[in-house]
């Protein structure tokens, strides 16, 4: 393999956020904003500076899979543990790298939370990695990256930040009082899956069964024994659970919440959709196609160790039980879909809508996003299928005070229904055949496919019609990556949006790295052609 310096292509994005934010509301163009990118985990402190949301609850992966025990030992190590990091690699570095990619300007903070913060070397590390990510960028869109140690650390007044701009609800900014864009329980709403079931917009019906008040406080480690050894056992900053054996009141309210909602999962008849209220990177759905697969959920939210509802019950108390975090959505499947598009639009002051574009999303068997795929030259097309739907929503979200990007994921199918939807409503005949279109998610937040649309000129101008994004992990450098597709980066034909190396942890001291990637396409066959490749040679990264 040759070690010749790879000569980058200049990258220059089409728009950026900055310039997106102005554009929908001209009135506070002048005002400097920041940006804050990263994910949050409500299972476990993500470092010692970044604790677990408590208020703002979010269902991923790790908060759905893992069982308690590893939680609790997780948050009383002193230390940083393996699954903290990998989380931390993935929220703090991956996704706001991703993010900051498309943010734009020199002028631009763009907040980053360190993945050790403390360690001079790891917080060096930190930043080498996002600079060497943007600096394909051309200067004038190159974001300031601005590195502190958490959410409570985020030097606002010392920047001239007269507003932040949130992808995820962080408890430590509101609590820190920060200048937001939007309200963080207006943006939380937004992104509920009972927020969407209710909001009269085009998605399959549902049922929205709430919890009933909140698990009574362990005021003074009172409740019963159980209770007590397990307060002991969890100590400081722990994910509090109530116990399995728990006799008290506390147990007594979970069992009763937990019944209601099983007992509406019994009794309804597969297929169907089950949702927990808020969740993040594909987690928290489960697609129930069958009777069998209904028994699994069952023993899935119920089991003593590893049950969602348990783990998740347990966190809804008198701090944020307006915000309905246990509530479960059951909702009828979109039968036979025709398409799965992810649509990109920008929401205006006053509740206008300007297209981005409609990406095609690519999930895997664990019904987990791992990526998406544009065709430039159906975005005009797409853009008229999808303008009723679109208008709607923007609509919809704009009347509750939210401006910036928005994402819908849209399943259309052929059956044009006569009852489920309002008349109009989610109806497309754009292609001279009426389908109908349901958003099976609401992203009103920064979408993993928004830089698709923004990097459309740079895909164009050298021949290819097509590209995607996706996220990958292998063992290697980004060197050694850049290596293996030269050609393919010094042609522009594939860029990197974020990228982590991590040796951390590792006894060969090998180093392992994850990464964001956009490649192209002349058309679509060339496009799969390619991600097959890379893909053959990385594993997928999911969140």
């Amino acid at each position: 393999m040759g070690s010749a310096t790879i000569n980058l292509p200049t990258i220059h994005l089409d728009t950026t956020l900055t310039d997106l934010y102005k554009l929908a509301d001209p009135s506070t163009a002048h005002l400097r904003l920041g940006f804050v990118l990263c994910g949050v985990n409500s299972a476990i402190a993500l470092t010692p500076s970044f604790p677990r949301n408590k208020k703002y609850l979010y269902q991923d992966s790790p908060f759905n899979n893992i069982p308690p025990a590893e939680l609790k030992d997780a948050a009383a190590s002193s230390t940083t543990t393996e699954l903290q990091r990998s989380i931390a690699l993935k929220y703090l570095s991956l996704i706001p790298q991703r993010d900051a990619f498309i943010t734009g300007g020199p002028h631009t903070p763009t907040i980053f939370f360190n993945v050790s913060p403390g360690s001079a070397l790891q917080e060096a590390h930190d930043r080498h990695e996002a600079e060497a990510t943007i600096a394909v960028l051309s200067p004038e869109q190159r974001p300031k990256l601005v590195f502190c140690s958490g959410p409570a650390e985020i030097p606002v007044k010392e920047l001239g930040i007269d507003r932040l701009a949130v992808k995820i609800m962080l408890d430590d900014l509101e609590k820190k009082g920060y200048p937001l864009v939007v309200n963080q329980e207006t943006q939380w709403f937004l992104n509920s899956k009972a927020g969407l079931a209710e909001s009269g917009l085009p998605t399959p019906r549902a049922e929205v069964v709430d919890v009933e008040g909140f698990v009574p406080p362990l005021a003074g480690g009172e409740c019963c024994e159980v209770c007590r050894a397990e307060d002991d056992v969890v100590g400081k900053g722990g994910m509090r659970f109530v116990p399995a054996g728990c006799k008290g009141a506390r147990g007594q309210w979970l069992e009763e919440q937990m019944k209601r909602i099983v007992e509406k999962v019994d009794a309804r008849q597969a297929p169907f959709v089950f949702k927990t209220q808020q969740t993040f990177g594909g987690a928290g759905t489960w697609v129930v196609s069958d009777e069998e697969k209904k028994r699994e959920l069952v023993k899935k939210l119920m089991d003593d160790e590893t049950g969602v509802l348990r783990k998740l019950l347990s966190q809804v108390t008198a701090k944020n039980q307006q915000l309905k975090p246990g509530s479960v959505v059951l909702s009828e499947m979109v039968r036979d879909p025709v398409g799965d598009y992810g649509v990109t639009f920008l929401v205006r002051k006053g509740g206008e809508a300007t297209f981005l574009a409609a990406s095609e999303q690519m999930i895997n068997e664990d019904n987990a996003w791992i990526g998406s795929t544009i065709n430039y030259a159906r975005q005009d097309r797409l853009k008229e299928k999808f303008e009723g739907i679109m208008r709607q929503t923007a609509e919809w979200v704009g009347k509750h005070g939210y401006i910036g990007p928005v994402g819908i994921d849209v399943l259309e199918t052929k059956d044009i229904p006569k009852d489920e939807l309002v008349q109009g409503n989610g109806i497309s005949s754009a292609d001279g055949e009426k389908t109908a279109q349901y958003i099976v998610d609401l992203n009103v937040r920064t979408s993993g496919s928004l830089a698709l649309p923004l990097l459309k000129g740079h895909f164009t101008s050298r021949g290819m019609t097509c590209a995607s994004s996706f996220s990958t992990t292998l063992r290697g450098s980004r060197k050694q990556f850049m290596e293996t597709w030269r050609e393919e980066f010094e042609t522009g034909r594939m860029l990197i949006m974020a990228w982590y190396e991590d040796d951390i942890g590792n006894e060969e001291k090998e180093v392992e790295s994850i990464g964001d990637v956009v490649v192209g396409g002349k058309d679509e066959k060339d496009l799969q052609d390619l991600m097959k490749r890379v893909r053959e040679s990385t594993e997928e990264v999911t969140f």
